[in-house]
């Protein structure tokens, strides 16, 4: 396999199971917050992080390959998947959502990042980081739902 092909298709699968995982954290969150999240069937909600997963990996595949320094422009594909997402979801989700979806996306992409490369004093600041954020989202949530 041509060795472009498999870094796209490695970023592919990595992108994939990070937005999987913000899912499911997402919805984990939404139900302790007493927020019903609406989701799709899991077929459909397979194909849509497929296609956002995708948009991502090609995105940051065309970053690395062809100009590294560029880091700054994966905002674009952010806000790609953050409408896709919101396309998805039109009736259901508000950007409340797509923004924590994509919140929990890149906390789980560094978390794993600094893990694998053996940063773990990072990886505890980015998770307690995290906690006290979603700490304050679930207390204003909790105070405006009454």
């Amino acid at each position: 396999m041509h060795g472009a092909i498999q870094q796209l298709l490695v970023f592919w699968a990595l992108a994939f199971l990070t937005l999987g995982a913000a899912l499911i954290c997402l919805n984990i969150f939404c139900s302790l917050i007493d927020n019903g999240l609406e989701l799709l069937s899991v077929g459909k909600e397979l194909g849509v992080a497929g296609i956002a997963s995708l948009v991502e990996a090609g995105s940051l595949w065309l970053v690395v390959s062809f100009v590294p320094a560029a880091g700054r422009a994966m905002i674009i594909p952010a806000l790609i998947v953050a409408l896709i997402y919101k396309v998805a979801h039109f009736e259901d989700w508000n950007r409340f959502e797509v923004i924590l979806l994509l919140l929990f996306q890149t906390v789980i992409g560094c978390l794993g990042a600094c893990l694998v490369f053996g940063q773990y004093k990072s990886a505890m600041v980015v998770l307690i980081g995290i906690s006290v954020i979603l700490g304050i989202i679930a207390g204003f949530a909790k105070f405006f739902d009454t």
